[in-house]
């Protein structure tokens, strides 16, 4: 008997990152932006990519790639 080993392969257009800790799959050319536009964020909150802070002002210019990691951290005030 023979056995084959499949693994995962993203699909072609398809790139795989994690935000904040989960594995997400996005489309190719998807920025930091597009990644934001799909979650509720609160007023304050910082975005790393690759351990790495972004300014709000390049959300829209960087292109993720395959096996980014992007940590999104909300900012809350307390008393």
């Amino acid at each position: 008997m023979n056995f084959v080993q499949v693994e995962y392969v993203i699909g072609m257009g398809m790139a795989q990152i994690k935000v904040n800790g989960e594995i997400e799959e996005i489309k190719d050319n998807s920025t930091v932006q597009d990644i934001l536009n799909t979650r509720k964020l609160p007023s304050f909150f910082v975005v790393e990519l690759n351990r790495n802070i972004i300014k709000k002002e390049d959300y829209n210019k960087i292109t993720l790639k395959n096996d980014d990691v992007i940590e999104i951290a909300a900012f809350c005030a307390g008393g």
